[in-house]
């Protein structure tokens, strides 16, 4: 078979390795075996052109704490699931406590050994109750039943589902999920738990309480290794190891992945592999600052205060008076959006939605929620885990109708029975909060293509629309029309499935999350790309857990146990409205802002970007 210049039956054949050498060698070597052992290991995918993976070497010990980090595609989640038998190497070997996971025999073992936590909860959720899906495992190891209740009530307790326990499991949010199949891997009681991007669909409070277990449980001794692409959690890791194209390209310390020289090496190696630095250290640049790998916004503002010469007399760092109120704060007004009637794209009045509506299992999703939002606005919808974000987004392509209340999409009630609904949902399409989990088609291109066909595009005009999307949802068409979707990776079936939803060319655009698990490179060229989507006079309506995405857009809505507590322009929301209790974190360029005020700096406005809190120091203050 032949794939563009490659013949898959020309790949190199597979090595064989005396294992049980390998295995005693590996006892001596180092004077204790390691959990995980890789020696020269490559995978291949059936059918696809080049290796997933090539030559990797690594061990991980017990009680290990690191991170893996890469770019979307590089061998991540094939990598991982190496470590306890879902794949098999191509070649080399793979120790798995000490076993061979090639061995059949030892699959069991291994994986009660080494669990993981999958991207995509669904993959690994097998009971239509919390409590009794939290159990499987833990059944399976014929334990009692009075030591399994204890496991699953721990475990429920520790990522804050204890609440939820008898609640069907198709009726939590997605980040409940989330924190569920969480739980199912803590009541295993393993030796090893990967986290397989198993924290991108959490909210600020909820993931930072599951990175402190993560550290808990490396202090006790249980291995963590944390797959993402968030660099402030990967710096938390004790160890680094990342892959470029399924290569190895760094196995070490924090220290030597994320520091640049500034003049000798002006560049970090986490840089130059197209991630990113840890935010502090990011925004730190700006100034040209040099600070430690765990600096917080209050150091920053401290160097930047002395470097700039500002001691704390509340002077202004840019002379502006005192006293400014958040108005006199605002460099520029709301994009221009009028809230008139005339320009009304969306409205909710008086909005209740329960699931299970009627029943003993009732959940109440979204109560009494009102809002209008105009035409061409770029709306984020924020809060916790299981608020109503994803609930209210369904409600505005009629996926979901109001128990009570009405929805008015574009001037029709969505509950009207002549409403076409075909023709809504074409114009407002929706992208689930795992969009890869929607595609379809055997092929990347054809699976673009269905909504356009849909629409009656044919020929030469539907191609150049796929053409068009795929390169700019960051899948260059001539490299992806004929890729089969099953070996994209998972960050590359997100943006494939992106790709169709911006195909349709839509007045409205609804987005759960299109921004989680992608690397930062994708996220960026995503969020840019819905900026120019937005210039062009688009409504975009995105749900997301990351504060700094809300940030960028013209509107804020809050939920919070599906109430709406504020909507407002986040210049607002975040700074003068904020409130501790909604579960949320600011985003990190306000609380920079605020750090910065707190060393007595004045500031004539409050920043929403890095570019704004740039501009607010005179050239050539800082050294």
């Amino acid at each position: 078979m032949i794939i563009g210049t490659e013949r898959l039956d020309a790949m190199p054949p597979r090595r064989e390795v005396n294992h049980e050498y390998f295995l005693f060698a590996s006892l001596f070597a180092g004077g204790a075996m390691h959990l995980i052992e890789l020696h020269s290991v490559d995978y291949h995918y059936e059918n696809s052109a080049r290796p997933a993976l090539q030559d990797i070497s690594l061990s991980v010990n017990e009680g290990e704490y690191l991170a893996l980090v890469g770019n979307n595609g590089s061998g991540k989640s094939t990598l991982v699931r190496l470590f306890n038998g879902l794949r098999l190497a191509t070649s080399g070997t793979v120790l798995a406590a000490g076993k061979n996971p090639a061995e059949r025999a030892n699959l069991q073992y291994i994986r009660r050994t080494i669990t993981i936590v999958f991207q995509s909860p669904t993959d690994q959720i097998v009971s239509s109750c919390v409590e009794e899906d939290v159990a499987f495992g833990p059944s399976n190891l014929g334990l009692s039943q009075a030591e399994i209740e204890v496991r699953v009530q721990k475990a429920l307790q520790a990522v804050g589902l204890l609440k939820y326990a008898k609640r069907p499991t198709r009726f939590l949010s997605g980040g409940q999920q989330q924190k569920l199949a969480i739980a199912g891997a803590l009541a295993m009681q393993p030796r090893c738990i990967i986290f397989d991007e198993a924290t991108s669909m959490l909210d600020p409070k909820t993931r930072a309480s599951v990175l402190s277990l993560m550290k808990q449980l490396s202090e006790q001794g249980i291995a963590i290794i944390h797959v993402t692409h968030d660099m402030d959690e990967a710096i938390q890791a004790c160890r680094i190891i990342a892959l470029d194209k399924g290569r190895l390209a760094y196995d070490g310390k924090p220290e030597g992945f994320f520091t640049a020289g500034y003049k000798t090496q002006p560049l970090s190696l986490a840089e130059s592999l197209g991630l990113e630095l840890p935010s502090v250290l990011k925004l730190a640049r700006n100034w040209g600052l040099r600070l430690p790998l765990n600096s917080t916004y209050q150091d920053m503002a401290k160097q930047l205060v002395a470097a700039a010469g500002q001691g704390k007399a509340g002077h202004s760092v840019t002379g502006a008076n005192a006293g400014n109120s958040l108005s006199q704060k605002s460099p520029k007004p709301l994009n221009n959006v009028s809230f008139s009637a005339q320009t009304e794209a969306i409205r909710y009045g008086n909005v209740r939605f329960s699931y299970l509506s009627g029943t003993t299992n009732e959940v109440l999703a979204l109560d009494d929620v009102s809002f209008l939002i105009p035409k061409g606005t770029l709306v984020a919808f924020v809060g916790m885990t299981g608020s109503g974000k994803s609930t209210a987004l369904q409600l505005a392509n009629a996926l979901l109708k109001p128990v009570s209340g009405d929805v008015f999409v574009f001037g029709r009630n969505t509950r009207e029975k002549s409403v076409d609904l075909k023709a809504l949902r074409m114009n407002a399409p929706f992208s689930i909060q795992r969009p890869e989990s929607a595609l379809f088609e055997a092929h990347a291109a054809d699976d673009v293509a269905f909504g356009p066909r849909n629409q009656n595009l044919k020929g030469q005009a539907l191609v150049r629309r796929v053409e068009t999307w795929m390169n700019r949802a960051g899948l260059p068409y001539t490299e992806f029309r004929d890729r089969l979707i099953k070996t994209l990776s998972g960050g590359e079936k997100r943006k494939l499935a992106l790709a169709g939803v911006f195909a349709l060319e839509s007045e409205t655009l609804l987005l759960d999350e299109p921004g989680a698990a992608l690397d930062p490179g994708s996220r960026a060229s995503v969020f840019s790309l819905l900026e120019h989507l937005h210039e062009q006079g688009k409504t975009i309506l995105f749900a997301t857990h990351s504060m700094d995405e809300a940030i960028q857009a013209d509107l804020a809505a809050v939920f919070k146990d599906g109430r709406l507590l504020a909507f407002g322009p986040p210049r607002e929301v975040f700074y003068r409205d904020y409130d501790e209790s909604w579960g949320i974190d600011r985003p990190r360029i306000v609380q920079f802002a605020l750090a910065l005020e707190a060393e007595g700096v004045n500031l004539p406005y409050y920043p929403v970007s890095a570019e704004e809190a740039l501009s607010l120091f005179e050239a050539g203050r800082l050294p």
